[in-house]
């Protein structure tokens, strides 16, 4: 699945890169819109704020033709405002025990990170309005976990091993290949961007195995492998 994933990506972009360099020639939809559609957008998308994310899009069209380069950054911040013993713990196999299961995801008591997808996007009609994309994502995480494990600890000069309990962290790393289409509002002057879009991705987690690995489903951290894509964008142009 991770190659086929991987080679409609390349695909994709590819077929942008191509458009780009023909834009001047028979692009027959190109001018009438690119004087209408400004050269640069800078969106937020507001439902990842479920996700403990803040995400912001900022794309450059290339030319004037159909095709455009978008950039993402994403930060990930969750702190309690207290940081008592939680209600549940992870033991020394991962396994944890005392949650409800609430936010579809494995619990933690911290969450800390940032990421970036570099996305190829291409209208497909006249209106510039129906659109295709795809493109990479990497994104690190440090996740702060109450957990209990074997430990080593020196004691008058002895080495002991003590099951012992208290915060811990999981560092992961997530890389990702994403496909997915949309549909942005085609306002007058494109002054205005309002863009809904859905899709899929192939993400692929790497951590320690030792430690919780959160990657219980596909809303976890941790997870490996597809997830449904979906979002709202809105935001203006510029230029």
């Amino acid at each position: 699945m991770k190659k086929y994933v991987y080679l409609s990506v390349l695909a994709l972009c590819l077929t942008i890169s191509h458009t780009f360099a023909q834009e001047s020639s028979n692009i027959v939809f190109a001018k009438p819109y690119a004087l209408t559609q400004k050269r640069f957008t800078f969106t937020a998308q507001p439902m990842q704020l479920f996700n403990w994310c803040v995400r912001h899009d900022f794309e450059i069209r290339l030319g004037d033709g159909p095709g455009w380069l978008q950039f993402g950054p994403a930060f990930y911040f969750y702190v309690p405002k207290s940081k008592d013993d939680p209600t549940y713990y992870y033991d020394d196999n991962g396994n944890y025990q005392g949650w409800n299961g609430r936010l579809f995801r494995e619990p933690f008591t911290e969450l800390i990170g940032a990421g970036l997808d570099i996305n190829c996007k291409l209208f497909v009609n006249p209106a510039r309005s129906v659109y295709v994309a795809a493109g990479f994502s990497y994104t690190r995480f440090k996740i702060g976990y109450w957990g209990s494990a074997w430990e080593e600890y020196t004691e008058d000069g002895l080495k002991f091993y003590g099951y012992t309990s208290g915060y811990r962290n999981q560092h992961i790393n997530r890389r990702g290949y994403n496909f997915f289409f949309g549909h942005q509002v085609p306002y007058r002057r494109g002054a205005f961007v309002l863009d809904t879009f859905w899709g899929f991705a192939y993400r692929q987690s790497f951590s320690d195995k030792n430690k919780p690995t959160f990657d219980e489903g596909m809303f976890s951290y941790g997870y490996t492998g597809l997830v449904f894509l979906t979002g709202l964008r809105i935001g203006f142009g510029l230029k």
